[in-house]
C-alpha cells in the first residue's frame, strides 16, 4: 500500500502534471516545422527577399565582382541591411554550394538558437524549468503558426535575434555582473545589430537598466557599444573604399503609409492575449522580481518599446510580420516569468496556457488548411519552378525576374530590385535608370511570375510592371527584342 501511495504522489508532482503541456507544445511545433524543413532544398521560392540575400551574400565572398553597396543614387539595386549576414551566409553557402539554401538553414538554427535562449533567460531570471519551456513553446508556437514564412527561409532577422539574446545571457543573471561580461554583451549587442539594424528596444532597454543598477558598468556598456559601433563603421567603409554603406541603410528610401495603421493593429492583435497573461509578472510584487534585479523594469521597456517601434515600423511599405518578431520574443520572456507565478496553482497555470493559445486556435480555420496542403504544394510545384529555372538557364541573353533567387538559380545576374527601386521612384527618384537599361540591353527578358499555386508567398508590388510595360510608347530606342514572360 506505501508503494501504490508513493507512485500516485509520484506522478500527481507538478513535474508530472505539466509534462503533459511540455509534450503537447512540441508536438505542435513538429507539426508545424515538418513542411518548413522541407522546403530548405527545393527550388522553390518561398519569399522575394531570399535571392536579394542570395545575390548580396555572392558578393560578401566575392564570388562576383560587384560592390556589396553600390552607389544607391540612379542605382537599379539596392543594399539597404548591414553586411555581416552576408559573410556569414556567403561562406557557408560557398561550401554548400547555394546561397538561399544556406540562408534558410542559418535561419532556421537562429530561430531555434532564439528559442533556446528565450528558455535559458526565464530562468536565469527566476523562473522555473516548467515556465521556462513554456514561454519558449509559447515563441516557437506563435512564429512558426502565424509568422511561418519567416521559418527556415533566408532572411537575417532571426540571426540578429539570436546574437543580442546571446548577449543578454551574459548579463543575467543579474548578481553575476562583471565588466568583462558587460563588454561581451556588448560585442554580442554589436554583432546582432550589424546583421539587422532596426533591433533597437532591447538594446534600449538594457541601456536603461545598467544605469539604474550600476551607472560604472553602464558606462563601460555604453562606451564598448560606442567605439564598438564607430570601430565597424569605420572598417567597413575602407574595406569598400566609400561610404555608401551608411548613405543607402541611414538613407534608405521606405515610404510610411499612415493608410497601413489597419495592417499594424491587426499584427498587433496576436499578442492581445500574451500581453495580458504578461501583465501579471509586471503587477508581481514578489522580491525574486521586483526588488532584487529590477527585472520588471528592463522586460518592462523591451516589451513596450519593441511594441512602438514594430507599429511604427508597420506603417512602412513592404514591411511584414517580423516588425513584430522583437515584440514576440519579449512577450515570450515575460509571459515565461508571469507562469512562474502560478507553478504551484496547476489548474491557473493551465487557464493561463489556453488563454495565450486563444489566438492560435481562433485562427485555426484560416491558417490550418494551408498548413496541411503545403505538403502537397512543395510536391506539385517543384516540377513547375525547377523547369523554369532549366528555360532561363538557357537563355544567354538578359534576364530580370521579379521574384528574384529564380534568376539566382538560373545563374543570371542581378538586374533590378523591383521593390527598393520602386521604393526609390515614389520618393522622388527618376525612373532614367531603368529605361536606360531596357535600351541598352537589346534581347533582355522580364520574366512576370505570378505565383499560381501559393497563394500566401509574396511577391512585390505590381506598379513597376506600368513603367516597364509603357516605355516602348514614349520612346523608339527600345529594342523589339525585350519580351515580358508572364507564367
Amino acid at each position: 500500500m506505501p508503494t501504490a501511495l508513493n507512485n500516485y504522489r509520484t506522478l500527481s508532482s507538478p513535474t508530472r502534471y505539466f509534462s503533459l503541456w511540455i509534450i503537447i507544445g512540441w508536438g505542435i511545433v513538429l507539426f508545424l516545422l515538418k513542411n518548413r524543413i522541407g522546403l530548405i532544398f527545393t527550388h522553390i521560392p518561398i519569399d522575394y527577399n531570399e535571392g536579394w540575400n542570395a545575390y548580396w551574400a555572392e558578393r560578401a565572398i566575392g564570388l562576383v565582382q560587384a560592390p556589396l553597396y553600390p552607389n544607391p543614387q540612379n542605382s537599379l539595386i539596392f543594399n539597404n541591411y548591414p553586411p555581416l549576414s552576408f559573410y556569414i551566409v556567403g561562406w557557408i553557402g560557398y561550401f554548400l554550394g547555394d546561397m538561399v539554401f544556406a540562408g534558410r538553414i542559418v535561419a532556421l538554427c537562429a530561430w531555434l538558437l532564439t528559442g533556446y535562449f528565450i528558455f535559458r533567460l526565464i530562468q536565469k531570471a527566476g523562473g522555473d524549468k516548467i515556465s521556462a519551456h513554456s514561454g519558449s513553446l509559447l515563441f516557437l508556437i506563435y512564429s512558426s503558426y502565424f509568422f511561418r514564412d519567416y521559418i527556415a527561409m533566408d532572411d537575417p532577422q532571426w540571426l540578429g535575434h539570436a546574437f543580442m539574446l546571446g548577449g543578454l545571457m551574459f548579463l543575467l543573471p543579474a548578481s553575476q555582473l562583471s565588466p568583462l561580461r558587460v563588454v561581451i554583451a556588448a560585442a554580442l549587442f554589436i554583432i546582432g545589430g550589424l546583421v539587422k539594424h532596426n533591433l533597437l528596444a532591447l538594446p534600449f532597454a538594457v541601456t536603461c537598466w545598467l544605469f539604474l543598477r550600476d551607472k560604472k558598468l553602464a558606462l563601460l556598456w555604453v562606451t564598448t557599444g560606442v567605439v564598438g559601433i564607430l570601430l565597424s563603421i569605420l572598417c567597413f567603409i575602407t574595406l569598400y573604399h566609400n561610404n555608401f554603406m551608411l548613405e543607402d541603410i541611414l538613407h534608405h528610401k521606405r515610404v510610411l503609409e499612415l493608410g497601413r495603421i489597419h495592417k499594424a493593429v491587426g499584427r498587433l492583435a496576436f499578442f492581445l492575449t500574451l500581453i495580458l497573461v504578461s501583465s501579471a509578472f509586471f503587477h508581481c510584487k514578489e522580491n525574486r522580481y521586483r526588488n532584487r534585479d529590477n527585472l520588471q523594469i528592463l522586460f518592462g521597456i523591451f516589451t513596450v518599446l519593441s511594441l512602438i517601434n514594430a507599429f511604427i515600423e508597420s506603417l512602412g511599405d513592404g514591411v511584414s510580420y517580423n516588425a513584430f518578431f522583437e515584440s514576440l520574443v519579449a512577450l515570450s520572456i515575460t509571459v515565461g516569468l508571469a507562469l512562474s507565478l502560478y507553478i504551484q496553482s496547476p489548474t491557473a497555470f493551465y487557464k493561463l496556457i489556453l488563454l495565450t493559445l486563444l489566438p492560435v486556435i481562433i485562427m485555426i480555420p484560416s491558417y490550418l488548411p494551408g498548413i496541411l496542403k503545403e505538403e502537397h504544394l512543395i510536391k506539385a510545384e517543384s516540377p513547375q519552378w525547377n523547369a523554369l529555372i532549366t528555360r532561363l538557364k538557357e537563355k544567354r541573353t538578359p534576364v530580370i525576374c521579379n521574384i528574384a533567387e529564380i534568376c539566382y538559380w538560373a545563374g543570371k545576374s542581378y538586374q533590378l530590385d523591383f521593390f527598393n527601386f520602386q521604393q526609390a521612384m515614389r520618393r522622388g527618384a527618376s525612373s532614367l535608370p531603368l529605361e536606360q537599361k531596357l535600351t541598352a540591353s537589346p534581347h533582355v527578358s522580364i520574366v512576370d511570375i505570378k505565383l499560381p499555386l501559393k497563394a500566401k508567398r509574396k511577391a512585390p508590388p505590381r506598379p513597376i510592371w506600368q513603367i516597364i510595360l509603357a516605355h516602348p510608347h514614349k520612346t523608339e530606342k527600345l529594342s523589339p527584342d525585350v519580351t515580358v514572360i508572364t507564367l
